[in-house]
C-alpha cells in the first residue's frame, strides 16, 4: 500500500464523520482534531532530529477515526475510571457512540463502503513512530 493510498483512506474515512461536526453547541470533531494535533505536534517536538513523520492534520484525521472506530467496535465497555488513563478524544468518541448510536452506525458503514471501494480494511492501517503506515501481516509459524 503506498503512502498516498493511506492518505485517500484516511482523508474519506474522516470525511465520513462530518454528521459528528455541529451537535448542540459544540464542534466535537474539531475539539478532537485539534487536540490530536496538538498531541502530535508535542511527540514530533520531541522526536530525534531528522525524523520522518506525517503531516499533524493526517495523524489528527487518524486518531479522530480510529477512536471512533475503537468506541464503536467496543461500545459498552467504557467505565468511568477509564477517565483516569485516556486520551480527551477517546473519551469524547465514547460519548458521541453512547449517545448518538444510530448516527455513529451509519457513518462506520458508510465509511466502510468508501474504504471497501479503495481495497483497504481500516484495521491494515496503524500508527508508529510519527507516521501511518500499512500494519505488517503475522505470518503463521
Amino acid at each position: 500500500m503506498t503512502k498516498k493510498q493511506i492518505e485517500t483512506a484516511i482523508r474519506r474515512a474522516f470525511l465520513e464523520t462530518h454528521e459528528l461536526r455541529h451537535l448542540g453547541n459544540r464542534d466535537y470533531l474539531r475539539e478532537m482534531h485539534d487536540y490530536q494535533k496538538k498531541l502530535q505536534r508535542r511527540m514530533n517536538n520531541a522526536a530525534p532530529s531528522g525524523t520522518k513523520t506525517d503531516s499533524l492534520h493526517m495523524v489528527a484525521c487518524y486518531f479522530v477515526v480510529d477512536h471512533l472506530r475503537t468506541a464503536w467496535e467496543q461500545r459498552g465497555s467504557f467505565r468511568p475510571r477509564d477517565i483516569l488513563h485516556c486520551q480527551e478524544s477517546y473519551i469524547t468518541a465514547h460519548a458521541l457512540v453512547d449517545a448518538y448510536p444510530e448516527r455513529v452506525q451509519d457513518i462506520m458503514q458508510r465509511m466502510d463502503d468508501e474504504l471497501d471501494l479503495l481495497g483497504i480494511h481500516w484495521h491494515q492501517l496503524q500508527y508508529t513512530c510519527g507516521q501511518i503506515i500499512e500494519r505488517e501481516s503475522e505470518v503463521a509459524a
